[in-house]
């Protein structure tokens, strides 16, 4: 740290204009997390207001996921070029346009665009979000707990989406929980407006943004989810031909990337062992997390008897668990071989999820609560080493880019879970064992993801542990844990 730099750290003080500062852009990850629990508690009043079908109410929960996986690495690039203020009062305005919509649509394709609106506002208003916490708070103790306080709001985003949106979803019903972001949104933008300094123009050349890369992955990605979705609704001509279009634009993009002069996603983070552990490690347990919330938040209303907010308040542990335990994990992924915390936080989310396949016939105490208090520590422990693995594999140039591809990863994830277990459903409704197929088909995903790390981190371990050492650097985090 220079002379400058540290008498800038010096005279830092957390006053009230910079809590201010720092609340507002807190929030872009707050509505992400309650956007995101939220949805599996209004889930039952959406099927039964607007009469889904199984494909149609997967893609309200999967769209959001989707979208902002596909465009949050282009969403960095935009902030980059356009401003990270800009962008981030204009991704809040673009959820805050998304929310209204959702509440006001009348029919499934309006609600699935709205849901996706809300995603491309998520990708622009998170990469710009952790800019301007770095901008904005001197580097060393400051800037450190600026990101600290960042992080745990999505935990706490999370936890207060289940409950928020479970009480408005009983009390006013399912638009509510969406109509509730349409003054918050209006709020942080006059408060942000006001707060947030506005950017000189330095002069410095800006790179193209690279839309047909973005283009195509985001068309991909699409077109993967809504073909997974499809299994058991849609004919397997049409399902084929809409997985093959939908890879064809992934692999195009792969290709361009690997001929760009500034790419995107360089491949190779995509190639390197660690980045590859660390997003098949978050993609897998998210995929396993996100399907069983979908599934079990719809059992509980729909067959066990429970409320919105009832359920909502069943899945609160699992949140608190990733809260009140992301800090002390954090630290020791400090003291710990990365490789082995995050194969820890992945066995630990495995058993959670085979606990998961007992849910829907044992009781709350003995079944749902030691599966949701699981998977909650299993994610905190999991996340912070995931986020080492990929601040390893990269250089000091590429640290936002692994770190916002691994968030990519992860929403990806959650999106294809979410459209694979509906599949399930739909093609295999029964039980095996202790429970039915789509929830081992969550267990499935978990399970892969362990098996999969074992293999890309154990045989090249000393290796892996030895380049750790070496790396001191933390990658900036763009994502919270849920």
């Amino acid at each position: 740290m220079t002379t400058t730099s540290q008498a800038a750290t010096d005279d830092f003080r957390f006053d009230g204009h910079a809590w201010t500062k720092l609340l507002v852009l807190c929030t872009a990850i707050l509505f992400e997390g309650m956007s995101l629990s939220s949805i599996n508690v209004q889930l039952a009043g959406i099927q039964h207001a607007l009469d889904l079908r199984p494909d149609q109410l997967q893609l309200v929960a999967s769209s959001f996921l989707t979208m902002y996986a596909a465009l949050l690495l282009v969403g960095g690039k935009c902030a980059d070029q356009w401003g990270h203020r800009r962008m981030f009062l204009t991704g809040v305005g673009i959820f805050g346009a998304g929310s209204l919509g959702a509440a006001l649509s009348q029919e499934a394709v309006l609600l699935i665009t709205a849901r996706a609106i809300q995603g491309v506002g998520a990708a622009i208003t998170a990469p710009a979000a952790v800019a301007l916490i770095v901008r904005g708070f001197p580097e060393g103790a400051a800037r450190n707990r600026a990101l600290g306080v960042f992080s745990a709001m999505g935990a706490a985003g999370f936890s207060l989406g289940v409950v928020i949106g479970g009480l408005l979803t009983q009390g006013v019903g399912w638009r509510g929980a969406f109509l509730l972001y349409v003054p918050l949104s209006l709020v942080v933008l006059i408060t942000g407006g006001r707060v947030l300094e506005r950017e000189s123009d330095t002069g410095t050349p800006r790179n193209r943004i690279p839309w047909l890369p973005a283009l195509l992955v985001t068309g991909g990605l699409i077109a993967v989810v809504y073909a997974v979705g499809r299994v058991g609704t849609g004919s397997l001509a049409e399902i084929a031909l809409i997985a093959a279009v939908g890879s064809a634009g992934i692999l195009t993009f792969l290709l361009l990337q690997a001929k760009a002069t500034v790419p995107l996603l360089p491949l190779s983070l995509v190639t390197n062992r660690r980045m590859a552990a660390a997003c098949l490690a978050l993609a897998g347990a998210f995929a396993a997390i996100t399907g069983a919330m979908f599934l079990v938040a719809t059992d509980l209303q729909e067959q066990q008897g429970y409320s919105a907010l009832t359920a909502g308040l069943a899945f609160l542990p699992q949140g608190l668990a990733v809260g009140l335990l992301s800090t002390p994990a954090a630290r020791m992924a400090n003291r710990r071989p990365a490789p082995r915390l995050l194969l820890a936080g992945l066995t630990v989310i495995t058993a959670g999820q085979l606990m998961y396949t007992t849910v829907e016939q044992g009781g709350y105490t003995t079944h749902l609560l030691p599966a949701a208090l699981l998977v909650g520590t299993g994610i905190a422990i999991a996340y912070p080493a995931a986020v080492m693995l990929a601040s390893a594999a990269a250089s000091l140039d590429d640290q936002g880019t692994a770190s916002g591809f691994l968030v990519t990863c992860q929403q990806a994830g959650g999106a294809i879970g979410v459209a694979a277990v509906t599949g399930i459903q739909s093609t295999a409704p029964g039980t095996f064992w202790t429970g039915p197929y789509s929830l081992w088909g969550c267990f499935a995903f978990a399970a892969a993801s362990l098996l999969g790390c074992l293999l890309l981190l154990l045989p090249g371990k000393d290796r892996t542990n030895k380049a750790m050492t070496r790396t001191q650097h933390t990658a900036t985090p763009t994502q919270h844990i849920h």
